[in-house]
């Protein structure tokens, strides 16, 4: 896995108060991704309303590298969802609030 924290717009949106965690997932969270494959994140952010998702996307928007950033709300995905049950058995935990 490549070394993401060297991008501004993670530490960005490490910031934000309503962030709680920033998962990986994906081809670069399971190591079969190619140079130029878009980074996928996963955000956890029970507390955020519509204005604090806003200010994700506009990070995500104005993003520190030419990749492709798939960014989703992990909160919004219904348990049944396909998607978050291959997030939760690939995820990299790239920052969580309280741990170093």
């Amino acid at each position: 896995m490549a070394d993401l924290s060297k991008y501004a717009f993670i530490s960005k949106l490490k910031a934000l108060p309503f962030v709680d965690e920033i998962w990986l997932f994906g081809s670069r969270a399971r190591g079969d991704h190619a140079e130029r494959s878009d980074i996928d994140l996963a955000i956890i952010c029970p507390r955020a309303n519509e204005s604090d998702w806003h200010q994700v996307l506009e990070i995500i928007e104005n993003a520190d590298t030419l990749l492709k950033i798939d960014c989703l709300q992990f909160d919004r995905l219904n348990d049944d969802d396909k998607l978050k049950m291959n997030i939760l058995q690939f995820k990299k935990i790239l920052y969580q609030r309280g741990e170093s």
